[in-house]
């Protein structure tokens, strides 16, 4: 199975992303699921039944303090990818840098830094500059996110078209 620890978004947080893209939406290709909405923090990839343990054994040792996130504006990576930005957090890279420390194991080598952000849609190249015009014209109003736990998602498309399901 293929795993990534990440922080899932509460469904208020989803619903409101959801909503605020709904305007741009011209039609359902490349846009992610608002249940799928999260924030990567590892991806792990395949892992066999004894990794799961050892994954799962590590989590158990992590006690979380609470902390709030503030998302910022929808944005865009050059590989066709829109995300929703977040502000700088030094919660959240000590997070990082803790995961990235306890799952050395599995920690692929880096060729960027760490970028926070929630993938709302793959899209075409054709798309990208009225994609842009719209979200000037919907702009997303911030919202704070308390963060209270580590997910540990697998990625597998389930009946509903879902690709992400929390295991642990």
């Amino acid at each position: 199975m293929k795993l990534f620890i990440g922080i899932n978004l509460p469904p208020d947080i989803k619903i409101k992303i959801h909503e605020a893209l709904r305007p741009i939406k011209k039609s359902e290709k490349g846009w992610e699921h608002a249940h799928d909405y999260h924030l990567t923090l590892l991806f792990i990839g395949e892992v066999n039944e004894n990794d799961l343990k050892k994954i799962k054994s590590i989590l158990d040792e992590f006690e979380m303090t609470p902390f709030d996130l503030q998302t910022k504006s929808f944005e865009f990576f050059p590989r066709r990818v829109m995300y929703l930005s977040l502000y700088d957090s030094q919660e959240l890279m000590e997070l990082k840098k803790w995961i990235d420390i306890r799952f050395k194991h599995w920690l692929r080598p880096q060729t960027k830094p760490f970028l926070s952000h929630i993938t709302v849609k793959r899209y075409q190249r054709y798309e990208y500059e009225e994609l842009k015009k719209d979200i000037s014209e919907y702009p997303f109003e911030s919202q704070k996110i308390t963060v209270s736990r580590l997910t540990l998602f697998k990625s597998r498309k389930d009946y509903l078209g879902n690709k992400y399901q929390e295991i642990y």
